[in-house]
């Protein structure tokens, strides 16, 4: 199915077909599927659902059969019984007694694989960004409001205490008036080179709604590296750096930007579809938000915050990381810090911190699904569809090289 037929054909079926939720002991474990078993959807996802104890994994898809396999052995491990293999989500979705599902494939799948969820009652842990483009957001919101499921969305950084610390902070007044915010993660991102596709994957439903592309991995690996291509994924800002928009959103109470800029382009890594290089700005009523990346041989003075949010305040500049946040005061008062804002995407200390954090969300979700209420989720599906938004808009910004201007009752563009 082609992206332009998506709404024709899912949106207005999502107010259909819609399952009664499954009765199950609140002592029981709820029977929980993960759809998408590459390395987040196993080490990440289904490792801490297990870790959390809050779910019996019976159920398993994903077009590759090498990772199915990989992730059953996880499930084993874990003490578990051998979950059900699927290479259809759909198929796995009329699986009897299927309560929730865990939804970890790559980001031009979700509207299509969310909107089934929810026809057919299931509770769903969603990854981010919630879709594509913004007519699938809506959708999806459509097709939630109708189940009345219970959604998280994996924003595990909300589930820290430093986006509360850093909101108390100014709001205290301490860092006077916030007069500009700035994102940035300068990371370095390695070339795609186009492989054979192996006889364990199925690459014409990995494909699905997007067209069929060159089959791109990176050159020591035989697994598909979407993130690099246009039509699965959009890029550094809408895959990543959407953590730390949508915490400056939840920090300054932000919604939808007025108007958003953009310029960039590619300079080096030439084998990706999106841009090496991208600078987005963001105007939320006279409050200027910029994101920036860079993905080649930059070096930064300061090498402790290549990748956080920079809070510029007329009494002082903060810097919140991942794992803590620092104050730089205008007058040249001392630093103040608050834990260390050192951070390393790679690094098994820094795995080793975030791990609590995934099996909080998957904790909570837990609860939200024995109640069946939404009330205690921290991370929304509304609000993960406004940030989700914004950073397709901020892409199409760049596409057009045009400064947009959005509608935000309609989320329309204006001009």
């Amino acid at each position: 199915m082609i992206r332009r037929n998506f709404l024709k054909s899912s949106a207005l079926a999502a107010g259909t077909m819609f399952a009664p939720y499954p009765v199950f002991s609140k002592d029981d474990k709820i029977k929980l599927a993960i759809l998408g078993t590459g390395w987040w959807g196993t080490d990440y996802l289904l490792g801490h659902a297990l870790i959390s104890k809050q779910f019996d994994v019976v159920a398993l898809c994903d077009v590759n059969s090498v990772n199915l396999e990989n992730a059953a052995n996880r499930v084993i491990e874990f003490g578990g019984n051998k979950p059900k293999l699927f290479s259809s989500y759909q198929e796995m979705y009329e699986m009897p007694g299927l309560e929730a599902v865990a939804i970890a494939t790559p980001t031009h799948w979700h509207a299509l694989q969310f909107i089934d969820a929810c026809k057919k009652g299931l509770h769903v842990f969603l990854e981010k960004p919630i879709s594509y483009d913004i007519r699938e957001g809506q959708a999806m919101m459509e097709a939630h409001k109708k189940a009345n499921n219970v959604v998280q969305v994996d924003f595990p950084r909300m589930m820290a205490n430093i986006n509360d610390q850093v909101k108390s902070y100014i709001d205290s007044g301490e860092a006077g008036e916030i007069l500009q915010v700035q994102a940035n993660i300068h990371n370095p991102e390695g070339a795609l080179i186009e492989k054979p596709i192996p006889e364990t994957m199925d690459y014409d439903r990995f494909c699905g709604p997007a067209p069929k592309l060159p089959y791109l991995c990176n050159p020591n690996a035989d697994h598909p590296n979407w993130r690099g291509q246009h039509d699965f994924s959009r890029g550094i800002m809408v895959d990543w750096g959407i953590h730390y928009l949508h915490n400056i959103r939840n920090v300054m109470g932000l919604g939808l930007p007025d108007k958003v800029s953009a310029f960039g382009g590619t300079v080096k890594n030439h084998t990706t579809d999106n841009p090496d290089h991208l600078d987005v700005r963001y105007d939320f009523n006279g409050l200027p938000v910029y994101w920036s990346h860079k993905t080649w041989g930059y070096t930064s003075p300061t090498p402790d915050q290549v990748i956080g949010i920079y809070y510029y305040g007329e009494k002082a500049t903060i810097f919140a990381g991942d794992t803590g946040w620092e104050v730089y005061p205008v007058d040249g008062g001392e630093k103040i810090s608050h834990g260390s804002v050192v951070f390393n995407p790679v690094s098994s200390a820094d795995k080793e911190k975030h791990s609590p954090i995934m099996v909080d969300l998957f904790n909570e979700f837990a609860k939200g699904v024995r109640s069946k209420s939404n009330q205690g989720i921290t991370n929304k599906l509304d609000e993960a569809q406004i940030t989700t938004s914004m950073v397709i808009y901020g892409d199409m910004a760049f596409r057009v090289k045009s400064e947009l201007e959005i509608d935000g009752s309609t989320m329309n563009i204006i001009n």
